[in-house]
């Protein structure tokens, strides 16, 4: 199969796969949500930081290093395979023991437990992290959709029983583990690798070379990713975090979508191609332009009919969430941005610049945090606003050397998109003020089906570069 092709069908592939997994855990999430409500929540985002960090360093980069490596051989998966399981086991240990602080840390008990039954999926997904790093290496995200898919249903299924029965926040804890026990078994079985009795220092100084600095850069995202949920959950209440970390899942959903179909084609096909150059920033400038085209609209559309659509899906008791969710959009649009730019440093190795890009973005998330925490929750919201900015400027100043896209240039492309898709959802925002006295779903259905036409036809009468781009895909997918 031609690049070309590969790169189609692995667009196609993880697009499903993305699209019906994060559909089907949306779908759950929402049933589960309407009866679990604000506190449960609030109880996991407590524990997601910790949760995040261990996954970081049970990965350490090392299914990255992988990935980009030319020549791997079963000496590579052996030993990345025994060096994940050990330090998923170790850093389950360390987490097992410090659970009680961190349970006295929030002043609720009940997380002792939390942390030491839900951090078990860091050894379950060790046990099967090399069979997914080669079906990725390979772009085989076919057989990961096979995969993810009836995983994900036994988690819900789990997860949505549990709820039903009583079990409030276990059910979530559970959901998650029963998906990943189901998913690691699924790789197994349909993975023709298996690992050796071989560990090789050489191989391991190699990848955790390349990793290390990946990790590094993972753990102060995921610190700083969660620290809202911290710094609320430390200092607000429990229902606060819940409301707000609803809000942040909700958000989340569609940029998953989309930035989780660019990392992980984009990765592979452009490591394919790292040594032609101009090919690749023809390939960046062109998908950069094209997502921000997406995800702009998308996000300040939701945004506009946010009131009505937690009405609807969420209930009376998640209110309080709407407008944590509006300013949380207007950070996710730059999301998939962020993501080519950080794919670029990977392609090309740059893993020390990585993390020194990641420590300067952290440095901002902490300014923004001191400066805006007197101005309560909703101060803190906006702040992500702009931290996410500030990141943009920082990620394209330093990819643009590898690619030849200055960040000045990127800039200007996206403000067109920016203006149209503001005009969009303000007259989206205002219909369904003016139809505030119908059902949600008139609320909703009419403002969509008012934005979506508007916004490509105002892209197609001023012909910008991202439409054009795409009419241009699209031809080329009927030859």
């Amino acid at each position: 199969m031609s690049l070309k092709k590969q790169t189609f069908s692995g667009v196609i592939w993880t697009f499903l796969d993305t699209f019906l997994i994060t559909g089907i855990s949306f779908i759950a999430t929402l049933f589960i949500a309407r009866i679990l409500g604000p506190t449960d929540y609030g109880l996991i985002g407590m524990v997601a930081v910790f949760f995040a960090i261990g996954n970081t360093l049970v990965d350490s980069g090392l299914s990255q290093s992988i990935i980009r490596t030319k020549e791997a051989d079963n000496k590579d998966y052996s030993t990345v395979f025994y060096l994940n399981l050990g330090i998923s086991i170790f850093v389950y240990l360390v987490l097992f023991i410090a659970a009680p602080y961190i349970a006295m840390f929030f002043e609720q008990n009940i997380l002792v437990e939390i942390i030491r039954i839900y951090c078990l999926s860091f050894i379950i997904t060790a046990f099967s992290a090399i069979q997914l790093a080669q079906l990725n290496r390979n772009m085989q995200f076919k057989k990961i959709t096979y995969i993810n898919v009836p995983s994900t249903i036994v988690g819900v299924i789990v997860g949505i029983t549990l709820s039903i029965n009583g079990f409030g926040v276990w059910s979530l804890v559970w959901m998650h583990l029963s998906n990943k026990i189901t998913f690691s078994i699924l790789l197994w079985l349909f993975s023709t690798w298996k690992p050796t009795l071989y560990f090789s220092k050489e191989k391991m100084k190699y990848h955790y070379g390349f990793g290390y600095k990946l990790m590094l850069s993972g753990i102060l995202n995921s610190v700083f990713n969660n620290i809202y949920n911290v710094v609320i959950g430390k200092f607000y209440s429990v229902q606060s975090l819940g409301y707000f970390e609803r809000a942040k899942k909700l958000n989340d959903y569609p940029v998953t979508i989309l930035t989780g179909i660019i990392s992980k084609v984009t990765y592979p096909l452009l490591s394919k191609i790292q040594d032609e150059k101009e090919r690749i920033a023809k390939v960046y400038k062109q998908l950069i332009q094209f997502s921000f085209f997406i995800s702009t609209p998308l996000m300040f559309g939701l945004a506009a009919i946010a009131t009505p659509l937690f009405q609807l899906i969420l209930g009376d008791q998640w209110m309080d969430a709407v407008p944590y969710f509006q300013i949380i959009c207007l950070a996710s649009i730059f999301y998939p941005v962020h993501s080519f730019n950080l794919n670029i440093l990977k392609v090309y190795g740059k893993s020390n610049l990585f993390l020194k890009l990641e420590v300067y973005k952290k440095l901002i998330i902490v300014l923004g945090i001191v400066i805006s925490f007197p101005f309560g929750i909703i101060g803190l919201v906006w702040s992500t606003v702009a931290v996410s900015f500030v990141s943009l400027l920082i990620n394209t100043h330093y990819s643009q050397k590898l690619i030849d896209y200055k960040t000045t240039r990127q800039l200007l492309d996206m403000v067109p998109i920016l203006i149209i898709a503001s005009i969009v959802s303000f007259s989206m925002y205002y219909s369904v003020i003016l139809f505030n006295e119908y059902s949600l779903y008139i609320q909703i259905i009419i403002p969509v089906l008012l934005g979506a036409p508007l916004y490509l036809f105002i892209n197609y009468l001023f012909k910008t570069k991202s439409m054009q781009f795409g009419l241009e895909l699209i031809k080329g997918l009927k030859k």
